[in-house]
């Protein structure tokens, strides 16, 4: 495996270990208004989709030969 996919690889397990920690943070309670819990809640889907386009990345890069 090459530096670049090995960079992307991890690059994706960042962005997982992200969007998990803010989901595994989120309460809904006094002080926190909707909108904000919602936006968090779409911040860490957009990390989790983010980390899975990175390793779906390295699946096909290390698939096709270079």
């Amino acid at each position: 495996m090459s530096v670049k996919l090995i960079a992307t690889w991890v690059i994706g397990a960042i962005f997982l270990l992200f969007g998990i920690w803010i989901v595994n943070n989120l309460e809904l309670t006094i002080g926190v208004s909707e909108f904000s819990y919602a936006f968090a809640m779409f911040i860490a889907l957009l990390f989790l989709l983010l980390a899975g386009l990175c390793w779906i990345s390295v699946a096909v890069g290390t698939r096709h030969k270079f």
